[in-house]
C-alpha cells in the first residue's frame, strides 16, 4: 500500500490518491483475462463477437458441446523489456474459457468462425424454421 501524503499542495499528492484508491478497488478484482463478449441475434442468424486482444488465433478453441457453445483459449503474458518499476498493470493473461447455452432453433454443424484485429466472431445460423416468414394474405 501507498502512503497517502497529508500535504494538500505537494506537487504528487494526486498521484499517492491514485494509487491508494487503485489498491483499495482493483485489488479484488485482479483475475485472470475474462473476454468481453457480444451477441446479437439478425433474422437468420446470431453473431458472437468477443474481445481478445493479444490473443493469437492458435491459441483459441471454439467447441460445441451437447448444445452450449464453449470459447475458450489462453492470453500469453506481455513481458516487456523497459528498464523501470511498475507501480501497477491492468492488462491480464491466462486461460480462460466462456460457455453459452445456444438455441434449439440453430444449425450448430454450420457455425463459421473468423477471428481479425483481436475480435473472434462467429455466425451462428438459424435453422430453415426459426427464421421469420412472410404469410400470404389471400
Amino acid at each position: 500500500m501507498y502512503a497517502t501524503c497529508t500535504r494538500p499542495n505537494y506537487p504528487a499528492a494526486w498521484v499517492d490518491r491514485f494509487f491508494d484508491e487503485f489498491e483499495r478497488t482493483a485489488s479484488s478484482e485482479r483475475v485472470n483475462f475474462r473476454p468481453k463478449v457480444d451477441v446479437v441475434e439478425t433474422s437468420d442468424a446470431y453473431l458472437v463477437r468477443a474481445e481478445l486482444p493479444g490473443v493469437a488465433r492458435e491459441n483459441l478453441t471454439v467447441e460445441v458441446k451437447e448444445s452450449r457453445l464453449i470459447l475458450s483459449g489462453h492470453k500469453e503474458v506481455a513481458t516487456q523489456k523497459e528498464e523501470g518499476r511498475y507501480h501497477y498493470t491492468e492488462s491480464r493473461s491466462g486461460n480462460f474459457s466462456r460457455a453459452f447455452d445456444l438455441p434449439r432453433n440453430v444449425k450448430s454443424d454450420a457455425i463459421e468462425a473468423t477471428h481479425k484485429d483481436g475480435v473472434l466472431q462467429l455466425r451462428i445460423p438459424k435453422a430453415e424454421e426459426a427464421k421469420p416468414k412472410t404469410v400470404e394474405i389471400k
